[in-house]
């Protein structure tokens, strides 16, 4: 269970990181885009911007600091069906909006940003079962799994650009 375990908190801790990055780095456009998704939002824009990343941030360090996994592994919980359901209002009452998954990079809310939410959800709920049958992973452990948990983790963020590469292209 330990490669589950470890595997399943990298590859978490690596999606809220390469979510957040953006949002931090352009976060001005992030604070603009939660206050175009969210109607009425108004004053309360900057600080739900700043706790989307903070709690980002919060819940990848916790998913790292074994004692703290549970918490790490709730605050992920969390925030992807948080996410989920922000995303499917968003996609039902704007469609064509940026989906604002890694900042404001523009990809439209879709189909595959759920199942790529459902995914991560899934992959939260698998890891919380493995840890709680751990007794504790090694450093070995993690420096193995660090760079493929890396990669999917990448690669199911951006599965809405990657399913858009595999579709054929539209003919006039």
């Amino acid at each position: 269970m330990n490669a589950v375990d470890v595997f399943g908190r990298l590859c978490l801790l690596a999606t809220f990181a390469w979510s957040a990055t953006p949002k931090i780095v352009n976060f001005a456009d992030f604070r603009r885009h939660v206050t175009t998704t969210i109607p009425g939002i108004g004053f309360f824009a900057s600080p739900l911007a700043a706790s989307v990343i903070a709690t980002e941030l919060g819940a990848s360090l916790c998913l790292m600091v074994y004692p703290l996994r549970i918490i790490g592994l709730a605050g992920a919980a969390f925030l992807l069906t948080s996410f989920t359901v922000y995303l499917f209002a968003v996609m039902r009452i704007r469609p064509g909006t940026s989906c604002g998954c890694v900042g404001t990079d523009g990809t439209a809310v879709s189909g595959a940003h759920l199942v790529r939410n459902l995914i991560l959800l899934v992959a939260c709920g698998v890891t919380w079962w493995a840890t709680a049958d751990s007794a504790g992973p090694s450093l070995s452990d993690y420096a193995v799994l660090a760079a493929p948990a890396t990669a999917v983790a990448i690669a199911v963020l951006h599965l809405g650009e990657l399913a858009a590469l595999l579709r054929p292209a539209a003919t006039d």
